[in-house]
């Protein structure tokens, strides 16, 4: 922050201010003298930043005399309405935030088919959440294998508050895994987040032997897959995203006949 004009000053305000530090005190002619403010503006720029409470008036003789707050007093106070501002600039964002979601979901379209994709595993890990984040309706993980990349004591907490939190947006969130991915979760996320978990009435949790592979199904219309490096099948080659109605509901009746066959937890 070079001048006071980062805070909000005018040009003629900061100079104003300025000039007066340097006499101490004087006359809108002293100041205009010293901080080459022209006449015509000198009020205004004083004006200003009494204002602010950046400078003391002498009102009871003509003419009026000004001095300056102290420079430390100055910057606090200015920091302080700066700091309201961006107060009140955020409130009004937040209040409308809904209302610009609202208008851009209506304009929204999923009927186009789209993929993206991620390579490498922290890659894989962000798009696989930032998808995660964007699930409205209901959110199904499938999971058989864990990649040697993942170090499943620190992301398993992570994805289980990712649902936690969908969950608490109202989205329905059922967990399919495998035997082996079951006990590796078990011994990965601490008790009193798997108690949470399970007394979520939008959550449930099955195992089967019956599922191949790790994906997500978003919302019915959108899949996240994870690809295998294929000549290291044990490490995650990447993520890909793919937004098609047809292929999602592909996968989302083989999902519902591996879930009805599965087998309950109903706590752990």
């Amino acid at each position: 922050m070079e001048s006071l004009r980062d805070l909000g000053l005018s040009s003629y305000e900061d100079r104003a201010y300025r000039g007066l530090l340097a006499l101490g005190t004087g006359t809108a002619a002293d100041v205009a003298a010293e901080s080459d403010v022209p006449k015509g503006r000198i009020y205004d720029a004083l004006g200003g930043l009494e204002s602010r409470g950046l400078v003391r008036v002498q009102s009871d003789r003509e003419p009026k005399r000004y001095a300056p707050v102290e420079p430390a007093v100055a910057v606090d106070r200015l920091v302080g309405a700066k700091r309201r501002e961006l107060e009140r600039r955020i409130e009004t964002y937040e209040s409308g935030k809904d209302d610009l979601i609202d208008q851009l979901a209506d304009a929204e379209t999923t009927d186009d088919r789209f993929w993206t994709a991620a390579v490498g595993a922290d890659d894989s890990l962000d798009l696989l959440f930032e998808r995660i984040d964007a699930a409205s309706e209901s959110l199904v993980v499938v999971a058989t294998e864990v990649s040697s990349q993942f170090e499943v004591d620190r992301e398993g907490p992570v994805l289980l508050d990712r649902l936690l939190s969908a969950i608490r947006r109202g989205v329905d969130v059922s967990v399919l895994l495998s035997p082996a991915m079951f006990d590796e979760a078990l011994t990965a996320i601490d008790e009193d987040r798997a108690v949470l978990a399970m007394a979520q009435g939008a959550f449930a949790l099955r195992v089967t032997d019956d599922v191949y592979g790790n994906f997500y199904l978003i919302d019915d219309e959108e899949v996240c897959l994870e690809v295998a490096d294929p000549l290291a099948p044990d490490r995650l080659f990447g993520m890909l995203d793919l937004r098609d109605r047809g292929f999602a509901t592909r996968v989302s009746d083989g999902f519902a006949e591996a879930w009805e066959s599965a087998e309950i937890v109903e706590d752990v």
